[in-house]
């Protein structure tokens, strides 16, 4: 089981609910922790006055029960993994800015996967996705990971772009996938991290492989 824990040493904080709230990371804007069930009513609001997400990808608004899809959904059956977080973006004034999902393990030991990673629309162009990405890129790092991996859609300009200036690299597609409303193409997209190549990640993922039969 991979570790969290914040990486500036806190530990021990409560909400009044009596779950813990220490981060997951940190950075000058923004604090990192995760969300409970309690607080899915703040990520649905975040959803529904920042829609733009869910247009691009699935050409609609963000359904009713948004936030609470979004928490209980798992990895598929046949992938293995050892933990997920489900992040909350919070700025210093304790507003929720984003969301931050990430799984580790995910069926490759020490990659980990980022399954969703989204921020405030007045955030964009403000240097802001790229300070919370780095200091998560660091914070996978502290805890071993070799590989970051994920899925973008093809034809969501913004982020194919974002992920590329990131130091991800398409490693295959994947067609026909139903996304939550449309039926998209992904690219799968992969980062070394530390010693770790994308050839040798390939070797031991071979479904992420180009032309590799898919489950």
């Amino acid at each position: 089981m991979a570790r969290s824990g914040g990486g500036d040493g806190t530990s021990g904080a409560v909400s009044a609910h009596g779950m813990a709230v220490t981060p997951m990371f940190e950075t000058a804007r923004f604090r990192v922790r995760e969300l409970h069930a309690h607080e899915l009513p703040l990520l649905q609001a975040l959803f529904e006055r920042h829609p733009e997400f869910f247009f691009t990808v699935n050409g609609r608004a963000p359904e009713p029960d948004e936030a609470r899809q979004e928490f209980d959904e798992l990895p598929p059956p046949h992938l293995s993994y050892s933990r997920r977080w489900f992040g909350g973006v919070f700025d210093r004034d304790g507003a929720l800015q984003g969301n931050a999902v990430v799984v580790s393990d995910l069926a490759v030991a020490r990659t980990w996967h980022v399954v969703m990673y989204l921020l405030a629309t007045p955030l964009h162009g403000t240097g802001a996705a790229t300070e919370v990405y780095a200091a998560l890129e660091a914070w996978v790092r502290a805890q071993g990971a070799r590989w970051l991996r994920l899925g973008v859609v093809v034809g969501n300009t913004r982020a194919e772009r974002f992920w590329e200036r990131c130091g991800f690299v398409e490693v295959r597609r994947r067609d026909n996938m139903d996304t939550g409303g449309r039926i998209n193409t992904l690219r799968v997209m992969v980062k070394p991290l530390a010693d770790g190549t994308v050839d040798e990640y390939l070797q031991q993922a071979p479904r992420d492989r180009p032309g590799s039969p898919l489950p």
